[in-house]
């Protein structure tokens, strides 16, 4: 069966919100409880929906009522209507108010080191009313929310290219990965210290998924090495850099994300034989999305930051 081109023009809200409201409860009484209508209701608006486009949305089952594929693409394109809707209406809000809009960031490790920050602190220094959120994470999390509106970008090292479909990328500098410990540690006195070297003490590894664990992991496979013992696998730099201070553990980080430690002889740096490196630290947008001016302003303040971080490599 074909679907009537003009679906797109008749599609109402209210439809949109109630294939939503039933993928994100998987059941038609809570979803009906959420939209304050009845079972019959929802049913009836999911049938409406199903007609007109002519594919199965929805398989109900004893268990509750799941989305078919079809139901999945449709409720992520609704979200993403309505995060865009959201975004509208807080853009009309902040301009009859006499604020200057909101702007939500996606942070990877090695951007909300110093570029991510120093490009807030400088926006808010211009634009006070301007208003940023900030969501850490790894790929797999933040870049499905920038795809459906809930972040304007994503600042770090710039994704795999499997991740970038749908999306536009703007490099800032390369990045390296520094090895760090404890001041006082024997690795710092090693003559020429390599990967090979440094396996004799334990590590604290990157979680596996994510791109600064992939590459330790190809590092030390193209010297077919095995990986160090790794009695923790962690993301967090507070909590990695407090275990570092009370062991003899080494961890790897983007350089600017330990860069004040490291110049304030807190913590230290192991200088390596062979430099491993990174990658670019950028921002990623959404292709053909036009940014709010907030979201605009910030870019600004990104690009201007990321320069800085150019001159500092």
């Amino acid at each position: 069966m074909m679907t009537d081109p003009g679906w797109a023009r008749r599609v109402r809200l209210q439809q949109l919100r109630t294939v939503l409201a039933v993928a994100q409860n998987s059941s038609l009484v809570k979803a009906g409880e959420e939209l304050g209508l009845s079972q019959p209701a929802v049913s009836k608006i999911l049938h409406e929906v199903e007609a007109d486009l002519g594919v199965q949305l929805f398989v109900r089952t004893s268990r509750g009522t799941h989305t078919t594929p079809f139901g999945e693409m449709l409720a992520n394109q609704a979200k993403a209507v309505f995060a865009q809707l959201s975004q509208v209406e807080q853009e009309i809000h902040n301009a009859r108010e006499g604020l200057s809009g909101h702007v939500s960031v996606g942070a990877l490790i090695a951007g909300s080191a110093q570029v991510l920050p120093q490009a807030v602190v400088r926006l808010h220094r211009l634009a006070p009313g301007i208003r940023t959120s900030i969501r850490e994470g790894t790929y797999r999390q933040l870049v499905p929310a920038l795809r459906q509106g809930e972040l304007d970008m994503i600042v770090g090292r710039l994704p795999a290219h499997r991740y970038r479909e749908g999306l536009v990328v703007e490099p800032f500098y390369q990045e390296e990965i520094h090895f760090i410990v404890r001041p006082g540690h024997q690795a710092l006195s090693l003559r020429q210290p390599d990967l090979a070297a440094l396996r004799q003490w334990p590590w604290i590894l990157p979680l596996p998924d994510t791109t600064l664990r992939q590459m330790l992991e190809a590092a030390f496979h193209d010297l077919n090495l095995e990986l160090p013992v790794a009695p923790c696998e962690s993301l967090s730099v507070i909590g990695n850099r407090c275990m570092l201070l009370e062991t003899d553990y080494i961890c790897a980080f983007p350089a600017r994300v330990i860069e004040p430690d490291v110049r304030a002889g807190l913590l230290a740096r192991i200088d390596m034989a062979e430099p491993l490196f990174f990658g670019p630290v950028g921002v990623s947008l959404r292709k053909d999305s036009p940014l709010s001016k907030a979201a605009e302003a910030l870019l600004r303040e990104l690009r201007a930051a990321g320069r800085e971080g150019l001159s500092l490599s």
